[in-house]
């Protein structure tokens, strides 16, 4: 597999990066909930996706399917589920 002077391969992943799930505008990766490859490039570290803030705050961008952007939020919050402090 060959790889961009970035280090992506031919579908926009890393080395050891995984796409786990995908919808029409957005996918979860094993470290990001990203736009899918051909956009803006758009991304929010797994680490980041329980941040309250998300909804409102890509409701304000005009170039957001806010439904798409709403499943695909839900599906890595699965995916990564928020750490619960011991």
């Amino acid at each position: 597999m060959s790889r961009d002077a970035h280090g992506f391969d031919e579908n926009y992943l890393l080395e050891g990066e995984r796409e786990l799930w995908r919808n029409s505008q957005w996918r979860v990766t094993t470290i990001a909930l990203e736009e899918v490859p051909g956009g803006g490039g758009y991304w929010i570290s797994t680490d980041n996706v329980h941040d309250e803030m998300w909804p409102e705050h890509m409701a304000m961008k005009q170039w957001v399917d806010h439904g798409a952007f709403m499943q695909a939020l839900a599906k890595a919050r699965e995916l990564f589920p928020q750490a619960v402090p011991a």
